[in-house]
């Protein structure tokens, strides 16, 4: 079993909400909308002036100086209704709900605002504060999550079919290829922290920040090869920051120890920075790895080293959000004690998901990993070379009442070939699974 097959989940910043999602941008607009509206009598040619530059400065990314401007505006024109109504998307565009619910009120209270207006301002206060508590009203939330499910694994072993190698090598019985029945059983829970206010970045924009913790508890095991159950006790932690611009980024430090069988595998300690940047309707993401295996068994001792990984991958959205496609490359190198498990390679993905009926998924993924050795095989003299093609179909349907509300029900068929110049390494693997799980 190679090292990268023991690769355990990374614990990812939270995506449920860009800041700059359509809801919030609709908002934005409305309130522009009733800012022209407003009544502007009064205003000098001078007001008019500083006004438009103000507008021109939030529009093209610069929504603190606008504010600057919209505020000494109305120190000079208090009953400036429209600079004040803009000024409160320019606080709403920076996160600062409390100051933009504020200018708005003024508005409202305002006996010379006409009815209209006033009407549409009190509908655009209950939706922002309702996107306030989404956003800030929780600073402290947990989260959990637990599944299980059933697999059959046709090559536990991950070992050739073939019995006798090159060089009249024979394999022992134990080291072919062997299937069985398992179990496995997953659970987490999540605290995230949120900062009270928004963090400003520069002139461009505000974010929210907030820090995540994990504590993870994965285990596989199979009704007769129990050398080959699987335990992964995870704790993870890191900052995150969304921000109002459509950029999600995180860095994420986590430990992750295995144990295989009933011996302690080893200890991979992984620091993971990533960033996401909105592109239309999709997201660019840009993923780093960086981790340190510490194998404890002495059979093991070879492969302890430093693993190191970058990744490029983009998603998007079509057909109304039903229809998901993403696309990567990863670069990764491997540096082990012995240059045997010593590598280098690329690895390639594409996915998609459908939503193809009422709380039902179908999704398929396929991937393609090359990896080129460094040292020599034992007994073997050749460096190893492999290619692995990797291919998954599923699907999974969430219960929206009855005894299972809120669960959710998946299964999965992986097909993966791995083959190798070194036939000790070229393998044929089919794992089917079906899983129950649920997030609270």
């Amino acid at each position: 079993m190679t090292a990268h097959q023991l690769t355990t989940r990374r614990t990812a910043a939270p995506r449920a909400s860009l800041l700059r999602k359509p809801a919030a941008l609709a908002l934005a607009a409305f309130l522009s909308t009733l800012a022209g509206a407003a009544c502007a009598a009064g205003a000098s040619t001078q007001d008019n002036d500083n006004y438009r530059q103000a507008l021109y400065l939030r529009e093209t990314g610069q929504p603190y100086a606008a504010i600057e401007s919209l505020e000494a505006l109305l120190a000079a024109s208090p009953t400036l209704n429209r600079a004040r109504l803009e000024l409160a998307v320019a606080y709403y565009r920076t996160l600062e709900f409390t100051k933009a619910r504020a200018q708005v009120q003024s508005v409202i209270d305002d006996p010379q605002t006409p009815e209209a207006v006033r009407l549409s301002a009190l509908s655009f206060l209950k939706k922002l504060e309702v996107e306030q508590a989404s956003l800030f009203g929780q600073p402290h939330r947990l989260d959990a999550s637990v599944s299980l499910g059933l697999l059959y694994d046709d090559n536990v072993t991950a070992g050739p079919t073939n019995a006798l190698l090159p060089n009249g090598l024979v394999l022992t019985p134990g080291s072919l290829k062997d299937g069985d029945w398992g179990a496995v059983a997953q659970g987490s829970l999540t605290h995230t922290w949120t900062r009270s206010a928004p963090v400003r970045l520069g002139q461009s924009g505000a974010g929210r920040f907030s820090w995540v913790s994990q504590l993870g508890l994965y285990h596989k095991a199979y009704s007769d090869l129990d050398d080959y159950n699987l335990s992964v006790l995870t704790l993870a932690t890191g900052p995150a920051l969304l921000t109002q611009g459509g950029v999600r980024a995180n860095l994420n430090l986590q430990v992750d120890q295995l144990r295989l069988g009933d011996e302690n595998l080893g200890r991979f300690t992984t620091l993971s920075p990533s960033v996401a940047l909105r592109v239309g309707q999709g997201e660019l993401s840009i993923d780093a790895q960086w981790s340190h295996r510490d194998f404890e068994r002495s059979i093991d001792s070879g492969r302890s080293g430093y693993y190191r990984a970058l990744s490029l991958s983009y998603g998007h959205v079509l057909a109304n959000g039903r229809l998901a496609l993403q696309g990567g490359l990863t670069g990764f190198a491997e540096a082990a004690a012995a240059d045997q498990y010593t590598n280098n390679g690329i690895e390639a993905f594409a996915g998609a998901r459908l939503r193809a009926w009422d709380g039902g998924d179908l999704f398929a993924r396929a991937a393609w990993r090359q990896a080129r050795y460094d040292g020599l095989v034992p007994t073997f003299d050749e460096a190893r070379r492999e290619i692995e093609r990797r291919a998954e179909l599923g699907a999974s349907h969430l219960f929206a009442a009855g005894p299972l509300d809120k669960w959710q029900l998946s299964g999965t068929v992986t097909y993966i070939r791995n083959s190798a110049n070194v036939e000790l390494y070229t393998y044929d693997r089919t794992i089917t699974s079906i899983t129950l799980g649920r997030s609270f």
